[in-house]
């Protein structure tokens, strides 16, 4: 098997000094979210700074990381909700998957039957 050689990221790559960008700060934005919902117990072990740089970002989002992948946080935060299982329904030849609310009427007519329905002209509304 032959061996393929993958670059490492060029120096350039991460600048401690370079303003944080749009990707960096939705990340960002998206940690603040998750920090909101924790206990205060866990956010006080998270750095509050202003994020400005990469490095500032980096100090961030490595804690927040490092929290959010840890079995602590799965032990102190209790579940909010329960798990909803699906029923399955007796399929039909036709139909195959989970049953759900929002499915089309399947009342065995096609799109060939309602075009062959003839409606009545007083049931029909047209704009002059």
């Amino acid at each position: 098997m032959n061996t393929i050689l993958v670059p490492g990221p060029s120096k350039e790559a991460f600048n401690k000094h370079r303003r944080v960008s749009d990707l960096i700060k939705a990340q960002i934005a998206h940690f603040k979210h998750l920090e909101q919902k924790l206990p205060i117990e866990l956010r006080r072990t998270i750095p509050q700074h202003p994020i400005l740089t990469e490095d500032d970002a980096a100090r961030y989002i490595a804690p927040m990381t490092k929290l959010l992948l840890s079995r602590r946080l799965l032990t102190v935060v209790p579940a909010t909700s329960t798990a909803i299982k699906a029923k399955r329904t007796a399929a039909s030849p036709r139909q195959k998957g989970l049953a759900i609310a929002a499915a089309a009427d399947d009342s065995g007519s096609t799109t060939k039957d309602n075009a062959k329905r003839k409606i009545p002209a007083a049931n029909t509304k047209r704009s002059k």
